[in-house]
């Protein structure tokens, strides 16, 4: 289906992701460390699996020259790291770089899920600019994806999913509301009661973004 690159250190890790994204009938690569995920990605994948504790060239690193390179940066990135810090760490490499941020260990449902929402968001998305949504919601839900825990992450992404209009696989799965989300939000201490209400309301999609 996608042609997906992962870009993690450790052997064992990067067999198991690969593994799993096979088996949701993804063509995965590998590379473990900086240097070879940047020539891999001048391949233009459909998607890049970024680990940030990666030797010699930083994970961080990495996504800055992705994103500063003209034919890598509308490649969308998810982060998967351990690092408790990777918030920071990405905000440091440019507003809005990821499309979402998920931290090790990560399940098979969540990490295929957001993937499945990545790979299907519109191109404002993928980007990482502001989801698609008026600039101020867009800002709320893209600290939400690269601060949140990895449940609240996957319920973003399958919220946003079902905003568009694209068949969904024939899976049943939950799609939480927006007031799910902002409740989730705030319990984690990324919202602000004003920005939990502002989030709860109906949002409006920004034209073509569908």
């Amino acid at each position: 289906m996608a042609r997906i690159l992962i870009v993690e250190d450790e052997d064992a890790v990067a067999g198991i992701v690969a593994y799993f994204l096979r088996k949701a009938g993804h063509t995965p690569t590998v590379a473990a460390e900086g240097a070879t995920a940047l020539r891999e990605a001048s391949a233009r994948p459909d998607l890049i699996l970024l680990d940030l504790g990666l030797p010699v060239l930083s994970g961080a690193e990495v996504l800055r020259r992705l994103k500063c390179t003209p034919e890598t940066a509308q490649i969308p990135v998810i982060i998967v790291s351990g690092d408790p810090d990777a918030g920071a760490l990405v905000r440091d490499s440019g507003a809005h770089a990821v499309a979402a941020i998920l931290r090790k260990p990560v399940t098979f449902q969540e990490l295929c899920d957001v993937v499945d929402a990545v790979l299907g968001a519109p191109a404002r998305w993928a980007e990482g600019s502001d989801l698609g949504f008026r600039e101020r919601r867009g800002q709320l839900l893209y600290r939400l994806i690269t601060e949140g825990s990895n449940t609240l992450v996957r319920q973003v992404c399958l919220r946003l999913d079902a905003e568009r209009t694209r068949p969904r696989d024939p899976r049943t799965v939950h799609t939480p509301s927006w007031r799910d989300l902002a409740g989730a939000g705030q319990r984690e201490g990324l919202l602000s009661a004003g920005e939990a209400a502002l989030l709860a309301g109906e949002p409006a999609l920004l034209a073509g973004c569908h």
